[in-house]
């Protein structure tokens, strides 16, 4: 059983892959390793994992119960904080904007966009960057707001052409057959 930050890519991998129960069984055990030990960036860690199996299991069954997937994000986002990891924290924040975006929270979601973003380019975090105008482009489109979208889009997309970032070349291809 893989624990830490090894552990979490491993969790970021099937939850691609939309395997959020191994997710939640795997976390699930790490997370009791991380707590033992008083590893703080671990603890956040599993609980970024949890919130996203947690909100990917809400969004695959149209269910509109997240109340854990907001537990476990809330909890990952203060976690990060707390372990002082900013180069860590974007993606807490990025996992807790596509929950409100797709609570319809969506001053919430630009909040915490808005911060990644912040963070991101502070820290010259290119990968996070695109990740960033991905969800924007979501979150403009979920709102309506297409030429917004498409602007995000196109700057995402050349972001991930400039960096070989091609784990994104996908959601680039969904999002432009949205638009």
């Amino acid at each position: 059983m893989m624990y830490s930050l090894q552990g979490f890519l491993y969790c970021n991998l099937l939850l691609s892959q939309g395997k959020y129960q191994e997710v939640l069984s795997r976390a699930e055990q790490t997370i009791e390793i991380a707590r033992s030990e008083n590893w703080l960036l671990d603890i956040a860690l599993d609980h970024l994992s949890l919130g996203r199996a947690h909100l990917l299991h809400v969004l695959q069954e149209c269910s509109q119960d997240f109340t854990r997937a907001k537990e476990h994000l809330n909890q990952a986002v203060d976690g990060l904080r707390q372990a002082g990891t900013q180069h860590e924290l974007p993606r807490g924040l990025l996992a807790r904007a596509e929950m409100y975006r797709a609570q319809g929270e969506f001053k919430q979601a630009q909040h915490d966009m808005d911060e990644a973003m912040t963070i991101a380019k502070r820290g010259g975090m290119g990968l996070h960057q695109a990740d960033c105008h991905l969800e924007y482009a979501r979150l403009y489109l979920t709102m309506g707001r297409n030429e917004d979208a498409r602007k995000c889009l196109d700057t995402a997309r050349g972001m991930v052409d400039e960096m070989g970032y091609h784990r994104r070349d996908s959601e680039v291809e969904e999002l432009e057959a949205m638009l």
